[in-house]
This record gives structure tokens, C-alpha cells and sequence, in this order.
């Protein structure tokens, strides 16, 4: 009789167990107000400062969206996509050269740099303090139009080390986090971090509060190369089941 009710115990408490860490998901928005600085060149010409060239550097609103999905099969990565649309426009007179063209009159142009982030990461700790280590495929595609002559694409695809940490605290709701994506090649550098202050309910809605900073250093892809910083806050909700 023992021996039945303790199994039944084992078998109740392992299956509590595995229907606790069997399965986790979430799904977020976050309005980001980030700022754009830096240089972008185009062909052989000199580099053009997107702040005093063109007029950027204000915060102006942009987003991004993501979802994860976590499972209990150790050897099996977990798979994380996040979507960020940036599209901004100015207006400014300059004079500048861009891909063989010359301005010297009142420039109108749109910058875009919208990235599809496909993340697969390990939970390597998973307690009050949680540790994820990866792999992320960031695939970026920009534009910049300038008046009516120049509409330029270039797209980058590359691979990025991936890590993120949060640190629960207990009893409250609350978390702080942060995570990064980094890679350096060729004179290519390409990073992404992000660093917040999170609050879950027990209902699983929760919203978040934090920074993003992304740096793309590129040299000469689709005859384009970038110093740019763009950087903000940003204000997010999410539902975590």
C-alpha cells in the first residue's frame, strides 16, 4: 500500500512537473521612439551625416513585434522571431553627392531599415535567474530615397551571436533584462541590444519598458557603406502563455 501511494505521489508530482515546463509562449508590441546618427556613403562619393546633411537625429515613432516559443527538449533550440519596422523622412537643404548624383537644392528623403530576426537559443540556467545563448539570422533590407533620382535598396543577411539574461524579482511581477545580438567581419559590424524593465501579471499580460541601441557598420554592400546609430526607447505589452 506504501508502495502504491508513493508512486502515485511520484507519478503526480512528475506530471506537475512536466506540464509546468512542457510549453511556453509569448506575443508583443512595442512603439519605439529611437534616433538616427551617423553616415551612409553611396558608390565613390563621400560620406553623407545623416544629421547635418539631411536633417535626422529627432526621435520619431517606429515598432517591433516579436514572438518565442519555448519547449522542454533539451537538444532542440527554441525559436524566437522578432520584426522591426523603421521608416523615417526628412527634409533639408544640402549639398551633398550620393551614387554619382550631386544636390545642392532642398532634399527631400526616406530612410528605411526594416530586419526579420529569426532566434534560436538555448536555456542554458532557468530559475529566478534565466540565461538564454544563441544563434540569430538577422535579415536587413534598406532603402534611402533622396527627391526624385535616387532610390537605392541594399539587403544584409548575416548570422549574430545571440545572448539574454532576466533577473526575476521575487514575489513582485517585476524582472530586468537584457539581450544581444553581435557580430564583427571584414570591417562589417553589425549590433543590437536592448535593456528594460519588465511586469507580468499572474494573467500573463504584462508590459515592458526599456532602450534599444542598434549599430550597422557595413562596407560596400550593393554599393552602400554605413556608420549609423539608431537609438531609443521604447514601450512595449505582451501575453505570455
Amino acid at each position: 500500500m506504501k508502495k502504491i501511494i508513493l508512486s502515485t505521489i511520484l507519478t503526480s508530482t512528475l506530471a506537475v512537473s512536466i506540464n509546468a515546463d512542457f510549453l511556453g509562449a509569448e506575443a508583443g508590441y512595442a512603439l519605439w521612439k529611437p534616433s538616427l546618427t551617423g553616415t551612409i556613403k553611396g558608390g565613390s562619393d563621400q560620406a553623407i551625416n545623416m544629421e547635418d546633411d539631411l536633417g535626422y537625429g529627432s526621435n520619431e515613432n517606429n515598432s517591433f513585434i516579436w514572438a518565442y516559443l519555448d519547449h522542454p527538449i533539451p537538444l532542440l533550440p527554441n525559436i524566437k522571431i522578432q520584426q522591426t519596422n523603421y521608416n523615417v523622412e526628412s527634409s533639408k537643404i544640402a549639398n551633398i553627392s550620393f551614387n554619382g548624383t550631386s544636390y545642392n537644392t532642398n532634399v527631400k528623403s526616406s530612410f528605411k531599415l526594416n530586419q526579420t530576426d529569426i532566434i534560436a537559443y538555448w536555456r542554458i540556467l532557468d530559475n529566478w535567474i534565466n540565461l538564454d545563448l544563441g544563434i540569430d539570422i538577422k535579415n536587413i533590407n534598406g532603402n534611402i530615397k533622396l527627391n526624385t533620382t535616387t532610390d537605392k535598396d541594399f539587403t544584409v543577411a548575416v548570422p549574430l551571436l545571440y545572448a539574454k539574461a532576466r533577473f526575476d524579482l521575487p514575489f513582485s511581477g517585476l524582472s530586468v533584462e537584457a539581450d544581444i545580438s553581435k557580430i564583427s567581419y571584414s570591417g562589417n559590424k553589425l549590433t543590437d541590444t536592448k535593456a528594460a524593465i519588465v511586469y507580468q501579471s499572474s494573467l500573463g499580460l504584462g508590459a515592458t519598458f526599456g532602450i534599444r541601441n542598434e549599430k550597422l557598420v557595413i562596407d560596400d554592400v550593393s554599393d552602400i557603406s554605413t556608420d549609423l546609430t539608431i537609438s531609443g526607447t521604447y514601450l512595449g505589452i505582451f501575453y505570455h502563455f
